[in-house]
């Protein structure tokens, strides 16, 4: 049996729709804080076991880990304070209940000093996976390619793409790519202690990315760096996210612009057999979202 945790996630979802593309319902278990969505529904529907699980409660993670051979481990969007015990929790639950191969969702450069969810919750809990003695993959993902058109509207409405980084190039990855290559790890006799980290195979700077958006959404557009400094208060302001959340966000977006995350790797062909998409044809994708 497969395991999938936050199952009504966005991340999560895409695994999940690719597992069962590839006629894995009836060994395939999800774990989520709301069993009855209308997604987690729609799966039982299917013939997917979908069972509650809590990163904060091992008892019900034993429960939804019975049987499970193979779990993929995708970490809540709880404060930083909270999410590593969460993690240990669902390790301690996999050991428990006999799941053989853990694959856990990380991020790129995880041993940044920078990045506050790296530093206090990725970085930590790939040294406990390491350590558990169980067999487990490790996918350090880029920035969401999804970040850059959280507010498309806004940016084609005043030509602006207001983002960190400055002149700094970043790499980025389309979650469905991403939901792609879970999916075949967690389909394959995947061996033990591989490292993958996932990206684009190019990094971008903003001034690229304003000008490709120029030409897949035919309007002007053009970079406004906002220093990182700046970026927990414009989060909050613009875009209504509370402040700690927002503060959290920082480290990372210094780190874009000390370039840390000017990484071009090939691991995600070397993963899948196929390249990511590039960030023409995901916003191409996006267009034509919009426009159907």
């Amino acid at each position: 049996m497969i395991f999938v945790s936050g199952a009504n996630g966005h991340f999560a979802k895409a695994v999940i729709r690719n597992l069962l593309a590839a006629g894995r319902a009836s060994s395939l278990v999800v774990g989520t804080r709301d069993v009855n969505s209308a997604f987690a529904r729609e799966l039982a529907g299917q013939g997917v076991s979908v069972r509650e699980a809590d990163f904060g409660r091992p008892d019900l993670l034993r429960q939804a880990l019975a049987g499970v051979a193979k779990a993929l481990f995708i970490p809540t969007y709880d404060a930083n304070d909270l999410r590593l015990q969460q993690n240990l929790n669902a390790l301690e639950a996999a050991r428990d209940s006999g799941v053989r191969h853990v694959v856990y969702a990380s991020f790129l450069n995880a041993e940044s000093a920078r990045v506050e969810h790296s530093r206090l919750v990725h970085y930590p809990t790939e040294q406990a996976i390491r350590a558990s003695g169980l067999g487990f993959t490790l996918l350090r993902h880029a920035l969401y390619a999804e970040i850059l058109v959280g507010d498309l509207r806004d940016t084609l409405r005043t030509g602006l793409l207001r983002r960190p980084g400055g002149q700094s190039r970043c790499a980025y990855i389309a979650r469905d790519d991403l939901g792609f290559s879970a999916a075949q790890i967690l389909l394959r006799d995947e061996p033990s202690g591989h490292t993958y980290s996932e990206t684009m195979e190019q990094t971008w700077s903003g001034e690229e990315i304003a000008a490709v958006m120029s030409e897949v959404f035919s309007t002007p557009v053009r970079f406004q760096a906002v220093p990182a400094a700046d970026w927990p208060g414009y989060m909050t302001e613009h875009w209504g996210v509370p402040p700690e959340a927002a503060q959290s966000a920082l480290g990372t977006m210094q780190a874009i612009e000390a370039g840390e995350f000017d990484v071009a790797s090939p691991d995600y062909r070397a993963l899948t057999g196929r390249p990511a998409r590039s960030l023409r044809e995901f916003l191409e994708t996006v267009r034509d979202a919009k426009q159907a």
